[in-house]
């Protein structure tokens, strides 16, 4: 079987399209800032909690994850702000709401 180099590697390979579809391509998003906020908590903001915690890209606000209460996906939402990053910034994934996907 012979691959295109025309077309990305991952869509020439079998089975790699529901790869892509589930995970997200981690291509550049316009919603991404092009540098992130200080986050502005090291907890969430709403509840106390210290682990699993978000950031907003936009504006740094820090809220837990939603297997928790979901504080960081409540202030997306409510403040179209679409992008979170997971925390420690720059050591796990971006999120886009608008995107629906990883984009990072």
């Amino acid at each position: 079987m012979g691959y295109s180099l025309s077309r990305s590697p991952a869509a020439s390979l079998p089975g790699m399209n529901i790869l892509t579809s589930f995970l997200g391509t981690g291509a550049a998003c316009e919603h991404v800032p092009a540098t992130p906020p200080v986050p502005a908590s090291s907890t969430c903001q709403e509840c106390g909690s210290r682990f699993s915690l978000r950031m907003c890209a936009t504006c740094g606000h820090v809220g837990c994850c939603e297997s928790q209460a979901g504080h960081a996906r409540a202030h997306a939402r409510s403040e179209d702000h679409p992008v979170i990053m997971a925390m420690p910034v720059g050591k796990g994934f971006t999120w886009c709401y608008e995107e629906n996907t990883y984009v990072g």
